[in-house]
């Protein structure tokens, strides 16, 4: 199975990235490939709202012609998509909320019997890495995330927190775990 990670975080040293960096070790160690993107390197602008992609039928049809396109087309190669986060003000780091927001180019007629989806049935998950507890602090991102896959109609493999991510040397054993069983639900 071929895995796109999106990492979101703006350190490249920090607790989303050792999280992610297990996730991406579990599944090496099952014979699954995965394909890392860092964000922070990327050039995305904010989605406009024209709807100009809503009239191209056949393909994403963004107008905007930036790094999300190349972020697009891995997607669609993609047989799953993890996405990766530190939790900031309750939600998704502003590196990914960008790309999140143009993601509306890869779905059609939602809300009709006719929606459909460039990516319709590619398994997805979040990883969430937050330095306080869930309650709180990581429920309303935990709401979002499952919204986004329906609208894209990804198979949902759920949103992963990590809790009391202070700093990568002192995360919690029971993490490596947790990031083992996402690889695990990710690819079974």
């Amino acid at each position: 199975m071929d895995v796109l990670t999106l990492m979101a975080s703006p350190r490249s040293d920090g607790n989303t990235n050792a999280i992610l960096g297990w996730v991406e070790g579990a599944l090496s160690e099952s014979g699954h490939a995965f394909r890392r993107v860092n964000l922070t390197t990327l050039d995305i602008a904010p989605c406009r709202s024209c709807y100009v992609c809503a009239e191209s039928a056949d393909a994403p049809g963004c107008v905007i012609m930036d790094d999300a396109q190349e972020v697009f087309e891995k997607m669609l190669t993609a047989d799953a998509v993890l996405v990766a986060t530190p939790l900031y003000m309750w939600s998704y780091a502003g590196q990914l909320k960008p790309l999140l927001d143009r993601m509306l180019c890869l779905a059609r007629e939602y809300g009709t019997p006719r929606h459909r989806s460039f990516v319709d049935g590619k398994r997805t998950a979040l990883v969430v890495a937050c330095g306080g507890g869930v309650e709180n602090n990581a429920d309303a991102i935990q709401l979002v995330f499952p919204r986004l896959a329906g609208y894209l109609k990804l198979d949902d493999r759920g949103v992963w927190v990590f809790p009391n991510c202070t700093e990568p040397r002192r995360l919690p054993n029971t993490h490596g775990r947790r990031a083992r069983e996402l690889a695990e639900a990710l690819v079974a």
